[in-house]
């Protein structure tokens, strides 16, 4: 098996280390990204990269988002501040866009699945750069389409992509035995 897919796990924003990535590896995760598959090469996966001074950008996004997405009698004021936390504790934040095809030639669902490809490119090449990430999607983030700042009719976000240099102790990753997932069927 791949040692890239084997040693793919989620690192959560509370390992990261302070330690910055280098544009130039990001780059490359995003080049790893773009190899993905898309029907009709649709090329459907858009991403927004914070790093920095910017990631406060993001969480006064994040924050915007919210409280458009959640009527204010039912706002929870964990949320917002949650959500910062985690952009504070990440060096790199990417937010995941579905850029969805205007003239609709394949169905939304392969699109989605283009884009979760592009993210799992991206995920199991941070093993090469000794980086870990998160995939993160709550509800109020990925809702209607043109519903995020400055995004098209057509694109809707899918969720944030934590990463960067991290400590964090061995987690066991248990899994089924993917037999049991199979049915095979020969006649």
């Amino acid at each position: 098996m791949l040692p890239a897919i084997q040693n793919r796990k989620s690192v959560f924003p509370q390992f990261f280390t302070d330690k910055p990535v280098d544009k130039e590896v990001i780059s490359k995760l995003l080049e790893a990204a773009n190899m993905a598959p898309s029907h009709k090469k649709t090329e459907p996966w858009r991403f927004q990269v914070y790093t920095g001074a910017g990631r406060a950008k993001l969480s006064q996004t994040i924050r915007e988002v919210y409280e458009a997405a959640r009527a204010p009698e039912v706002r929870d004021p964990k949320v917002a501040p949650k959500f910062a936390k985690k952009v504070d504790q990440a060096p790199v934040v990417i937010t995941v866009f579905l850029h969805r095809d205007p003239d609709e030639s394949v169905p939304e669902w392969e699109e989605v699945a283009a884009v979760a490809c592009a993210v799992e490119n991206l995920w199991v090449s941070l093993d090469q750069y000794n980086l870990g990430g998160y995939w993160s999607s709550p509800g109020f983030l990925c809702g209607d389409y043109g519903q995020w700042p400055g995004t098209k009719p057509n694109e809707r976000c899918l969720g944030v992509f934590y990463l960067g240099h991290y400590e964090m102790p061995d987690l066991p990753r248990p899994r089924g035995n993917w037999e049991d997932k199979v049915s095979w069927i020969t006649d």
